[in-house]
């Protein structure tokens, strides 16, 4: 799953910055004149590495969504999705996953800072419309498929699903998500 995999590379680099820790060095930790927050920040697999967002907090479009929210009771059955979801954020985006046993898994996470020209994938991608929204459609990583709907042009809401290594079917059940969360965004 992508959401998942975006874990790996922070880990990494996280255990890159611990084991550059293990030697004291005489000195004072504090910040100096020139440690600002304009220094990119740590890659997060797959979204930019702004460490500023573009547009005031609150102004997103975003901001009230919760993505656990999104889909609920009869569409996730008609996503053979059963129980809650379970609330995660990864890489600065809120999220929340729903499982079908043993079938597929969808995802909804919210970027409140990122919009349709950040999308980043390993796969093509295609500009479509899911109801009043622009969205891109992109695949990658472990046949996974992405809806990305644009809220403002400075955020988000992305709709991805795993099936197994299927990736049409991921693609379809992608799209069935988006559609049905499409209706709830600003």
């Amino acid at each position: 799953m992508t959401v998942r995999l975006r874990l790996v590379p922070i880990m990494a680099v996280a255990a890159l910055m611990l084991a550059g820790c293990s030697q004291e060095t005489p000195g004072d930790a504090s910040p100096g004149p020139d440690s600002g927050t304009d220094r990119p920040g740590i890659p997060t697999g797959g979204l930019p590495t702004e460490t500023e967002p573009t547009e005031p907090a609150g102004e997103s479009g975003t901001a009230d969504l919760k993505p656990c929210e999104l889909l609920a009771g009869d569409e996730l059955t008609q996503l053979s999705l059963g129980g809650e979801g379970v609330e995660d954020e990864v890489a600065g985006q809120r999220g929340c996953l729903w499982t079908a046993s043993g079938s597929h898994t969808v995802t909804v996470s919210i970027a409140d800072d990122f919009g349709l020209d950040d999308v980043q994938s390993s796969g093509p991608t295609t500009e479509m419309k899911v109801g009043s929204h622009d969205a891109v459609q992109s695949t990658g990583g472990v046949s996974s498929c992405a809806i990305n709907l644009g809220v403002t042009e400075t955020s988000r809401v992305d709709v991805i699903s795993a099936a197994n290594g299927d990736e049409a079917k991921a693609c379809d059940i992608a799209k069935q998500a988006a559609e049905l969360v499409e209706p709830k965004l600003p």
